[in-house]
């Protein structure tokens, strides 16, 4: 019995080890891709300039490697042929996928913008939007996070989404995030317009929320725009 445990032991050790997601891709070249699950139902076919969301669900994640490296990052789904990888990856885990995206865009490097997007249509990737709009180095970042923060965040993006307006140091980021808080129910993005319309201190966000007001059919916003005109 002993024998039969050293000699199953034995092989176990001579098994190689797993390389983790990233190694396996960059041990690739061309278009490496993999499928996982996508919060709602959603289909995305991309390109360079950005992409279309469709109905599907389940999400292509597909690397581009050159020189054993990331260079690029597209998203995709079985609806788009045309965005067929070279190489498939089988049975992904999504919290590994969630993970490498997210090391991505903490790397700061030329494709930690195009991960936040596919680290954002992963289910339970909220907490990991919110922390980088309010904290990561590149403005740029912290803007495309706070557009998702709007469509995924549910109850949680007003508070974030209103934090950056008020306390995000450059004025480019505010402003996506008034845009972000216009992407809410009207029954929450028409009073924060409004209260920021009246009471912020910044004339670009004053300018934005008059801006994004307008384009609401609704008479609380034609009111609010009514009320400052008359000032």
């Amino acid at each position: 019995m002993k024998r039969i445990l050293i000699a199953v032991f034995l092989v176990v050790l001579a098994l190689p080890l797993h390389a983790d997601l990233r190694q396996q891709i960059e041990s690739r070249s061309g278009w490496v891709g993999y499928s996982v699950p996508i919060s709602g139902n959603r289909s995305i076919c991309s390109h360079d300039d950005g992409f279309v969301v469709e109905r599907a669900s389940s999400m292509y994640v597909l690397y581009h490697v050159s020189n054993g490296a990331i260079d690029s990052i597209r998203v995709s789904s079985p609806q788009c042929r045309s965005d067929a990888p070279d190489q498939w990856l089988q049975n992904v885990d999504p919290r590994d996928s969630a993970r490498l995206l997210r090391r991505l865009v903490d790397e700061n490097g030329a494709v930690s913008r195009k991960a936040v997007t596919p680290l954002a249509l992963q289910d339970g990737t909220v907490d990991d939007l919110i922390d980088i709009a309010r904290h990561h180095s590149s403005a740029r970042i912290r803007g495309t996070a706070l557009f998702w923060v709007s469509q995924a965040a549910g109850d949680r993006a007003a508070s974030v989404l209103k934090d950056a307006v008020e306390n995000d140091p450059e004025e480019d980021v505010k402003a996506r995030a008034v845009f972000g808080i216009s992407q809410l129910p009207d029954d929450q993005s028409i009073p924060l317009l409004v209260d920021l319309l009246k009471t912020n201190r910044s004339r670009e966000v004053r300018k934005k929320a008059a801006f994004w007001l307008g384009q609401k059919n609704d008479p609380r916003a034609l009111a609010a725009l009514e009320d400052i005109l008359k000032q």
